[in-house]
Parts: structure tokens; sequence; C-alpha cells
């Protein structure tokens, strides 16, 4: 009995050191997965579809009785481990991007809002890619495992996303203009994201237009919230034709909320005055500190029209003056210009006048106009000529896409008025001829009778 007794005693000491060593006999490279983390990556770009994929590079593993980090094979190249292999560097994070591109991710969403959030994840080490329609995303890496605990620890990743760029939109309510209209232009963008709460950061749009000049800032949204008191101004020096709306004031200047409104759709509506003959070019960057992260352009387009004045013989006339009129308005529009040549011009514009007169040539070219029906009527004849009083009506009109100047030409035809047709037969004429001659006969007659008289 004893001695069953003292085998019993063996066969459960045995159990107890088997039980105690457990862990020593897993198998080499188990993955560890009793521990889970949250990775959440906010600041993604407000009203874009993004795609976010995350990809598991380094993996916490349980082997020979101790935990180490092995790393993906698609990353070894890219990802270095320490000699104990309980930490890693990343050597080369656009070598690292470019080798995960083709890989499986380990979890996949799509988003429209600003933030992606991927529970259950097990803890090691993730690169992230995003992609979308307005924004670049830089490669990310969230690291679930908190090695500031004394014993094995998950925690909880939150990330910014990174960005090399971002889309800009800019748009005209109006594309085919002309010189002199007032233009709404619209600007969408994102606002960026943020590495560190300093006072150098800055977020600005800075305007560049041609042939225009800024008015007025009239609204800014910042994720929908209209933005109260927004303005911009005219740059000087190396800064002028610029026009800048600084948001800077709306960074976040503590860790908490430096980036709120990262990734939050930006939206600027301002007017404008065309300037130019020819349309406008417009383009808008927008800046993060001094890096640029997106640029947009939108373009104008007018129309300009040129007559020639000529006779019954195809030749060209000087002297001949005209007003314009456009539509049926009945007021004839004003013009500043000379030498044939002139443009659309509001009537408090100095020098402008609501008469317009050939060159030498006969030729005269009215610019900036926008698109419509133009008639010009003759107020002044060149000299041994009659007016035209029919004029001449010409019509601009630009396709849906607007996309080009549009030039019209047309001619008038005078004539001389040497050569202008009798009317009514041969009139007084006749009346004219036939009183000459009773005049003659009346007078012949008259001297005949005193000389009879006289004898």
């Amino acid at each position: 009995m004893s001695k069953i007794k003292k085998v019993l005693a063996m066969l459960l000491a045995l159990a107890m050191v088997l039980g105690t060593t457990l862990t020593t006999f897993a198998a080499v490279g188990e993955l560890v997965q009793d521990y889970k983390s949250t990775i959440i990556i906010n600041g993604l770009a407000d009203g874009d579809e993004t795609t976010v994929n995350i990809y598991q590079a380094v993996t916490l593993v349980e082997g020979d009785g101790a935990y180490e980090w092995v790393v993906a094979e698609w990353a070894k190249d890219y990802i270095v481990l320490n000699q104990e292999k309980t930490a890693y560097v990343i050597e080369n994070p656009d070598g690292l991007k470019e080798a995960t591109i083709p890989q499986s991710p380990t979890e996949s969403q799509n988003v429209t809002g600003t933030t992606a959030t991927f529970a259950d994840m097990n803890v090691g080490a993730y690169v992230i890619l995003a992609s979308g329609e307005k924004a670049v995303y830089n490669l990310m890496v969230a690291d679930t495992y908190d090695a500031s605990q004394t014993y094995m620890a998950a925690k909880d990743a939150v990330i910014n996303a990174k960005t090399s760029g971002y889309n800009v939109d800019k748009s005209a309510n109006d594309n085919f203009i002309s010189k002199g209209q007032i233009v709404t232009f619209t600007i969408a963008t994102t606002f960026p994201t943020f590495k560190e709460v300093s006072e150098d950061n800055s977020f600005k749009i800075v305007d560049t237009p041609t042939g225009l000049t800024i008015t007025e800032v009239t609204k800014v949204t910042i994720g929908g919230a209209t933005l109260n008191g927004a303005s911009g101004a005219y740059g000087a020096g190396d800064d002028a034709g610029n026009y800048t709306i600084d948001l800077s004031n709306q960074i976040g200047t503590t860790v908490e909320t430096l980036n709120d409104n990262a990734g939050k759709q930006v939206i600027v509506t301002y007017e404008a005055e065309v300037t130019a003959d020819n349309g406008y070019s417009n383009t808008v960057n927008t800046f993060r500190n001094d890096q640029k992260l997106g640029e947009g352009k939108t373009e104008g387009f007018t129309g300009d029209i040129t007559i020639t004045k000529k006779d019954e013989n195809d030749n060209s006339l000087k002297g001949a003056e005209f007003s314009v009129f456009k539509n049926d308005v009945t007021e004839a529009l004003y013009f500043t210009g000379s030498n044939g040549v002139y443009s659309l011009a509001n009537k408090d514009a100095e020098g402008a006048n609501q008469t317009i007169a050939v060159n030498d040539s006969g030729v005269v070219q009215i610019k900036g106009l926008d698109e419509g029906t133009y008639h010009f009527k003759e107020t002044k004849a060149p000299d041994g000529y009659s007016i035209n009083t029919n004029g001449v009506t010409v019509i601009i009109e630009p396709d849906e896409s607007a996309t080009a100047n549009i030039s019209v030409k047309d001619e008038i035809i005078d004539t001389q008025l040497s050569s202008l047709p009798s009317t009514g037969g041969i009139g007084t004429t006749i009346f004219t001829i036939g009183g000459c001659l009773i005049m003659i006969v009346a007078a012949g007659l008259f001297f005949a009778s005193r000389r009879k008289s006289a004898k």
C-alpha cells in the first residue's frame, strides 16, 4: 500500500511540474491572441469615400517560454528588430509602403467620415494605407504593444492621418463673361492634419487671380459650420497680386485640440470683378506651414466682334461711327478705347462713351463681351456716303463648355450719295424745264412787242 502511495505521489508531482512549465512547450512562433486593441485613424477627408487598409507587419509570438517580435516576410527588408527581438525600427518607409501595397490587408474599411475604427486587433505593429479622391495619404504605422508596463499589455492606438496633399476644387458661377462682370468663385478643399502643437503652424489658401480683382469673401465654412468674420487680403512686395485667406487660427493649440478640424471640408466663397478684355485665369494653392498641399484652377472667356465698313465695290471706308445695343436693351453700351479698338466699360469709367468709330482701314473691334445679340447702329456715315439704316446684328453664342474666347466678324455696306437711285419717276425735273422755256418765250414776246410799238 505504501508503494502505491509513493507512486501516486510521484505522478502528482510530475503533473505539477508539467503544469508549471506548460508555456515552455508551446509551439515556437505561436501567435499571441490574448491581448486585443482598438486602432483609430482620425483626420481622413470628410465626404470622401476613403479606403483604409491595415496590414500586420510585426506580430507578437510566444516561443521558448518568452515573447518576441516576428516581422512578416514581405516587410523584412524595411523593418529591423533589435537583438532581443523586443523592439523594431522602420528603416525605409517608402520601400515599406511599396512592399505593402500588393499584400492582402488584415482588415479593410470604406469610410466617408473623418474617422476609421478597427476593433479587436491582435497586439503588434500595423502598416496603414489610405486612399481617396480628396487627399493623398502617406504611410501610417500603429503600435498596439504597451512597452511601458511591467507585464505584457496591449494599448489602443489613435493616430492622425498623414497626408502629403489635398485636392483643391476651384469653380465659378460663370465661365463666359463680360468685362466688368462680378463672378462668384468657390474653393473646396480639406483642412490638413498637423504633427505637433506649434506657434508656427499655419493653414493658408492663396489665390492668384489674373484678369480679376477679388472684392469680397462672402462665406467660409469648416465642416459645414460657418466661420464668422472670415476675410482675405492682397499681399505686398513679392506677394503682390496674391490674395490670401488665412485660417491658421482654426488650428488647435493643445495636443487634445490640435487636429479637431483635420479632415473637415473647407469651402470658401468670394466675389471678383472681371478686369480683362480676354477673360480670366484663376489659380489657388493651399499651404500647411510652408508645404504646398494642393492646387486648383478655373478659367473664364469672353467674346469680341469686328466690323468692317465697306462700299458697294468692297472698298474699306473710314469715318463711320456706331452705337451698339445688346439684346432688347434700348440704351447703348459704353466703351473705352480709340483707333478702332474698344473695350466694354461701365458708364462711370473714365473716358467711357456710347459712340465707337472705325479706324483708317474701316475696321472697328469691340472686346470684353459675353454671350448675347449685339446690334450695331450706324450714327455717322463716311463723307459722300449714306447711313446704312439697317445696321448689322451679330450673335455671340458659346457652347455649353465655354472653353475658349469667341471672335465674330461682319461687314456693313454704305452707298455713295451720287449714285443714289431717283424715286417717283422724273419728278420736278420736267416742270423746271417747262418753266424755263415759258420764261424764255415770254421774254422774247415782251421785247418783240416793244420794238413794234417803237415803229
